[in-house]
């Protein structure tokens, strides 16, 4: 019907599809542009653009972003004195063993990376503020400091630990951004590790000189229970050992047996060595190509299976 002022009715709307579909037509008109744009690229990037993105890449976060850290270096050698006496040695070997350099390196391994030893410096040198400070790295930077889990894996990445427990030789880097804190932080290190090898020593020394006691009394009371001469040999034989070894366990107990000899005192550093810039961003370039060419060949194969 046609209006009588000259105009035409308009076209009535159509209906609107239902969400749904419209939904799914998006999400695939979407899609089909990715694809779209990822195939150009594809064809646009090759091995040499990718090599040169990446080598430009980390170059930029090496020279601008990465800071230049000190390394405080000490070697330190665990020296066990050994066995204190026959008597004390046979009293204890069944009850609380022999301990070697092995072991005592792995208790002051683990005592260096543990959360005892982080407070104990960061309490002097305030190292949660330190690592986290807002000038820092922020590609590299502790970024919850109020959690302890983070702090302490952090403070691991700081502090390098090399052990040859084989031969109880054991050597520690102490990285840092400033050269004379590094160096203070790696004598404060050894002088805490000496501290807790020695408690260590003061228990079992205590220990032994309680089962040395205990020997010696147990032994007094057999000889008094004696009833022949026979039992009172044997008795008066045990009263002997028990007395030597508490004589070697006092004597023990009065001596240091396990020592923290440095082979190399804490360095103090006078030039950076981490990161190692350019030896870094030959070796990710140089990967990223391995991959790339590894990835391609295996694209290259899944491609012609599908063609075949």
């Amino acid at each position: 019907m046609t209006n009588t002022s000259g105009f035409q009715s308009p076209k009535p709307l159509e209906a609107p599809k239902s969400g749904f579909a419209g939904v799914v037509g998006l999400t695939g008109s979407i899609w089909g542009s990715l694809k779209d744009t990822g195939a150009k690229l594809a064809q646009r990037i090759s091995f040499w653009s990718v090599i040169a993105l990446v080598a430009i890449l980390s170059s930029v976060y090496y020279f601008v972003f990465a800071e230049s850290l000190y390394d405080s270096q000490v070697i330190i050698s665990i020296q066990n004195k050994g066995s204190s006496g026959a008597g004390v040695s046979s009293l204890l070997s069944s009850a609380i063993g022999s301990s070697g350099s092995s072991s005592q390196s792995q208790q002051i391994y683990e005592y260096i990376q543990s959360m005892d030893m982080l407070k104990i410096l960061d309490k002097k040198y305030h190292l949660r503020q330190l690592y986290s400070d807002s000038g820092r790295n922020p590609f590299w930077r502790l970024w919850f400091p109020n959690t302890d889990e983070d702090f302490l894996w952090f403070y691991q990445q700081m502090v390098e630990l090399d052990s040859q427990s084989d031969v109880g030789i054991m050597t520690i880097d102490v990285l840092d951004y400033d050269r004379t804190r590094a160096h203070a932080i790696a004598q404060d290190i050894i002088a805490e590790s000496e501290k807790f090898i020695n408690s260590i020593n003061a228990t079992m020394q205590a220990q032994t000189m309680k089962l040395a006691r205990n020997e010696l009394e147990n032994a007094v009371k057999a000889v008094q229970a004696s009833k022949n001469p026979q039992e009172q040999a044997v008795a008066e034989m045990r009263l002997s050992a028990a007395q030597q070894a508490l004589a070697a366990a006092d004597g023990a107990a009065n001596q240091q047996s396990v020592f923290i000899v440095p082979i190399s005192v804490a360095s103090m550093p006078t030039e950076t060595t981490e990161p190692q810039r350019l030896f870094n961003i030959v070796t990710i370039t140089f990967l990223t190509g391995l991959i790339y060419a590894v990835g391609f060949l295996m694209w290259s194969n899944v491609r012609d299976h599908r063609k075949a």
